[in-house]
């Protein structure tokens, strides 16, 4: 679905809601399909959306309730009170209205649970006692099983009968069980169609790989991926058909672990940005998960200065000494904390970088939050690099003590200090934003961001670092040393 598209389901539906037009309202959810649907509606006001939900069939509204974002759905979710979006829930399968729950604070989850039947709360019950990360938490427990002993006329019989009760998903692939809910194998639904009536499932079944509720569900990624399944039955510790899982789910799986990865790579807390929004998270939120690496790495780089130093230190002496000018002995006080500087520089700019390609990557922003990024990496890279000057006048006097110049030297020390303090603010700030602004660019071009390498970003930080330092310095030798 294109922009333009979705601009125009977003005009339709804001019209149906205008005019109050349930039938206009039912005839858009047959003409388009309901992830456009959603997509359209999650960008409208909250009462907008639940007033075009209402207008719909209870099974149609729960069918777009499904297809919107989780954060979308909670919203939605935190504003129900009526019967009738109790029912709407209702019609959710176990393991959607699961999803939902566990966004929800309690007093709406007791709510909600409160009108749910005694055999679905159950079901939600088991999948909610599964950790997040397993199989279980993200499988659907309302699936239809066959008997081995079936016909494929009896097999039939039971996958519509449990499909029109509303107690199974229509899927194309049905497991085969056997007197105790072990799984046999599986079979689709055209051999039981297209077979004698008279057929026996247990002569037609074939064998199928499964996955158990608590492996992890990365696991069940690679299953997928080296089986070339579209579903996937899980079983307990006894190899009972339980659930099972679709690629639909593995996909979601997929991309937070690539997430996970990437955000690992460029040391950003991973775990705070699963369900989260770009737009949607505060700057200092932002800040407070790019921080920790650059801390340790100006703490690791000042344990490493002062070995050089003392490692050097005659070398350095006899040199300056020789060639007798006091500008030299200042300007390597200066150049020795550059390395310090670009690497802290560079580990900010990958994660601003690597989190707006993310971003982009994932159409999380559109044209016109392109203004609200760029000012708010500025304002995390002025932020982060404030924080860091302030560790780094610690940090640089314990330097400075350590060697003997701050006692010796006072006004040139503190001089090496603040300069390059300031220096670490203005690099932070401009690569932060040079990061920010790149993959935009490359997006206005029609390029793809991910094409992007890393590469050309510490080129330009580094260089962008070095030149603030050699500014500086030259400016504050200058005018107040010498």
């Amino acid at each position: 679905m294109t922009p333009n598209d979705e601009k125009q389901i977003q005009n339709d539906i804001k019209l149906v809601v205008e005019t109050k037009d349930i039938k206009r309202a039912r005839d858009l959810i047959d003409e388009i399909p309901n992830a456009d649907i959603a997509a359209a509606l999650a960008e409208l006001e909250n009462d907008q959306q639940i007033t075009f939900l209402r207008m719909l069939k209870t099974p149609d509204a729960a069918e777009v309730f499904s297809y919107l974002e989780t954060e979308h759905q909670r919203e939605l979710a935190l504003g129900f009170s009526e019967e009738w979006s109790m029912k709407m829930l209702q019609e959710l399968q176990s393991d959607e209205l699961a999803d939902v729950l566990e966004e929800l604070p309690a007093n709406v989850t007791s709510k909600i649970i409160a009108y749910t039947p005694q055999e679905k709360r159950n079901e939600i019950n088991k999948i909610l006692s599964y950790a997040d990360d397993e199989v279980g938490s993200i499988m659907s427990i309302d699936i239809s099983s066959i008997q081995n002993t079936y016909t494929c006329e009896q097999a039939l019989f039971k996958i519509k009968r449990d499909y029109s009760k509303n107690k199974a998903e229509l899927v194309h692939y049905y497991y085969v069980v056997d007197a105790t809910q072990k799984l046999l194998g599986v079979l689709t639904l055209e051999e039981i169609i297209f077979a004698n009536a008279n057929a026996k499932i247990d002569d037609i079944y074939s064998p199928v790989t499964s996955i158990s509720a608590n492996d992890k569900q990365e696991q069940a990624a690679k299953i997928f991926s080296e089986h070339d399944m579209s579903v996937l039955p899980v079983i307990n510790q006894d190899k009972r058909l339980i659930g099972m899982i679709t690629s639909d789910d593995v996909i979601d799986v997929i991309h937070e672990a690539a997430t996970e990865d990437l955000y690992k790579m460029a040391g950003i807390n991973s775990k705070a940005w699963q369900a989260e929004e770009y737009l949607k998270t505060p700057w200092y939120a932002l800040l407070k998960h790019r921080i920790l690496w650059g801390l340790i790495i100006l703490l690791f780089s000042s344990l490493l200065e002062i070995v050089a130093y003392f490692l050097f230190k005659n070398v350095f002496s006899t040199f300056i000494q020789q060639l007798n000018i006091s500008m030299l002995s200042l300007f390597i006080s200066f150049v020795v904390f550059i390395p310090t500087i670009n690497a802290v520089i560079r580990n900010g700019g990958a994660q601003t970088n690597i989190t707006i390609k993310r971003a982009l990557t994932m159409d999380l922003l559109e044209k016109g939050d392109y203004k609200k990024v760029i000012f708010k990496e500025t304002l995390i890279g002025f932020s982060f690099g404030l924080f860091l000057a302030f560790v780094n006048v610690a940090r640089m006097s314990i330097f400075l003590a350590a060697t003997g110049d701050l006692t010796k030297f006072m006004l040139k020390s503190w001089a090496i200090i603040i300069t390059i303090s300031i220096a670490l603010i203005i690099a932070m700030t401009l690569v932060q934003l040079i990061s920010a602004l790149i993959p935009i660019i490359y997006v206005c071009l029609k390029k793809d961001p991910s094409n992007l390498s890393l590469v050309l970003l510490n080129s330009i930080a580094e260089l962008v670092s070095i030149i603030i330092v050699f500014i500086l310095s030259f400016v504050v030798l200058n005018n107040f040393i010498l």
